[in-house]
């Protein structure tokens, strides 16, 4: 699909896909409602083109479904789902936003009819992040959990958008004191400064660290959060504004977990034939 953090949805959304009433059968609950029964058409039309990758021909035929049938969840989103196959993340032209921004909708229609549909939230968040909508993102993230407290994806994605934003205060302020991340604490960082940083970060990194633990103890092979973690671990230090044994603990913990990182990213040995 297009980054890595939306990857992990194309299959379960191809999945969905595939799961559709065979016209047939609607056309008996329906009892003759022409309409609705032309809806199905497009959207098993559009089904056809989206397992084909024609996501363009798949929005068009979902889209005239969701025009004839305007409370169908299903061709909202579907649609919403063909437009975020043609986003292409971080591209913040007028056309890709416009795309995003597109599928974003349809995925409000779905919330709206069904305010719990786990793909549209998921979905949105990921378009979100595509478009650098970091809160927004987050707080789908955050609806996710609410429903599945044990999401281990969500809460590591909540953990990653922590760092970044923390990350992003912590380069802004550093840059702006004239001085170059040393990834140690940034002992240097002179004291209105690191208060500056400390009331920018404190909450952020706090919870970001709590997340990508929580990721890691639902998925323990998640060497990304454990990468995340060590790198966030990197952002507390800062907050010890040049505490020597502070800076030590969170520089000790951050190596640490770069190192299960690593080991966590070894290919597992194969036997030899």
């Amino acid at each position: 699909m297009k980054s890595w953090l939306g990857l992990a949805f194309a299959g379960t959304l191809l999945a969905a896909l595939s799961v559709v009433v065979a016209p047939g059968a609607r056309a008996q609950q329906l009892d003759g409602d022409e309409t609705t029964l032309q809806a199905q058409a497009a959207i098993n039309g559009g089904m056809a083109a989206f397992k084909n990758g024609q996501y363009a021909d798949a929005a068009a035929a979902f889209s005239v479904a969701t025009r004839l049938d305007p409370g169908n969840e299903e061709a909202h989103l579907y649609l919403g789902t063909a437009y975020a196959f043609q986003v292409v993340p971080y591209l913040l032209t007028p056309e890709n936003k416009q795309m995003a921004l597109s599928a974003l909708a349809e995925f409000d229609a779905v919330l709206k009819i069904h305010p719990d549909n786990l793909s549209a939230i998921k979905q949105a968040a990921s378009i979100d992040r595509d478009i650098q909508r970091y809160d927004d993102a987050l707080l789908m993230e955050k609806r996710a959990v609410a429903i599945n407290p044990n999401d281990a994806e969500a809460i590591y994605v909540i953990g990653y958008i922590d760092w970044d934003k923390a990350n992003r205060n912590a380069i802004r302020l550093l840059t702006e004191d004239g001085v170059t991340d040393d990834g140690k604490g940034n002992a240097s960082l002179l004291p209105h400064a690191c208060q500056e940083l400390r009331a920018a970060n404190t909450a952020l990194v706090n919870d970001g660290i709590v997340n990508l633990k929580r990721a890691i103890e639902l998925k323990p092979d998640n060497s990304d959060a454990m990468q995340y973690l060590q790198l966030m671990y990197r952002r507390h230090a800062d907050l010890a504004c040049g505490d020597k044994t502070a800076i030590g603990a969170d520089l000790k913990l951050a190596d640490e977990w770069k190192l299960k990182a690593n080991e966590a990213r070894k290919p597992e040995a194969t036997p030899s034939h």
